[in-house]
């Protein structure tokens, strides 16, 4: 009796995993991208990597290789600094005819780009190094234009570099550039300070 039990036990197990298998022998082949809404796959249920160039279509794969053709980002496209130059100014006395006078004590010194239409990207100023310069402290060195008949900066007006010195301690000469872009308009941001 005991054996007929186990022998009835294990052609149960046998069938229920045949049916089992068989159902999921069925199962994959029920669901199919006609079953999938469209747009219901979102790129988060794609791991990364899961999808190669050869899964693309050949429009997307040919519009992929004329954006590399055309140098866009590839090995022809433009250099990274195409479009930038830089302007320098120099300030200062004849040091060999008066070396002890600076003629930059509190003054703005600035440096334009070459057309208004230009963006300051960046600049700067040299007082050591030169013929006769000396350190000298620097109060404030920012993108902008100079407004010489209320002498503060233009409103709105990023084609140039401004540098002024503290009269405490100035340069008798300096150099000021600017590093200038053309053909680019650059956001501006303001970031609060807590």
């Amino acid at each position: 009796m005991k054996f007929r039990n186990v022998a009835l036990a294990s052609t149960a197990a046998v069938i229920a995993a045949l049916a089992i298998g068989t159902g999921t022998a069925q199962a994959s082949g029920l669901l199919s991208s006609h079953d999938i809404e469209d747009n219901g796959v979102r790129s988060i249920d794609i791991h990364d990597g899961g999808v190669h160039h050869r899964d693309l279509s050949r429009g997307v794969q040919a519009k992929i290789a004329q954006h590399a053709k055309d140098g866009v980002d590839g090995k022809d496209g433009k250099d990274g600094i195409a479009g930038l130059y830089y302007v320098t100014a120099t300030y200062g006395t004849d040091v060999a005819n008066n070396p002890n006078v600076s003629v930059n004590e509190g003054a703005i010194a600035t440096v334009a780009c070459k057309d208004p239409a230009d963006h300051a990207v960046a600049g700067g100023v040299q007082t050591l190094g030169i013929d006769g310069g000396r350190a000298a402290a620097v109060a404030s060195s920012f993108p902008g234009r100079m407004d010489w008949d209320t002498n503060t900066p233009k409103a709105n007006r990023f084609d140039g570099w401004i540098v002024q010195f503290d009269a405490r301690q100035a340069p008798v000469k300096a150099n000021i550039w600017v590093t200038c872009a053309t053909g680019t308009t650059i956001p501006q941001f303001e970031v609060p300070v807590s």
